[in-house]
């Protein structure tokens, strides 16, 4: 009984952590990005990010409502820092 106690206890003190991963919809020229329907500029090229690359939100909003946003692309193992357009 104690060690069940113990385990639940580990579980409960384990931070959890989960992002959303959105997928490239559309990529023109390194620098202009369709994310979740909204349109997104890098501030410098985001080079060989293509369409169907997963990425997740590491600031800034999936939604567009940003002046700024950070990206990982999971495929690539890469960070781009984009502008919300």
């Amino acid at each position: 009984m104690r060690s069940i106690a113990c385990i639940l206890l580990a579980m409960i003190a384990m931070p959890v952590f989960s992002a959303n991963v959105y997928e490239i919809e559309a990529a023109v020229d390194d620098n202009k990005y369709i994310i979740n329907d909204e349109l997104f500029g890098a501030k410098t090229y985001c080079m060989n990010w293509d369409e169907g690359q997963r990425v997740i939100f590491m600031e800034g909003s999936p939604h567009g409502a940003c002046a700024t946003a950070a990206l990982y692309n999971l495929d690539r193992e890469e960070k781009c820092e984009v502008w919300c357009e």
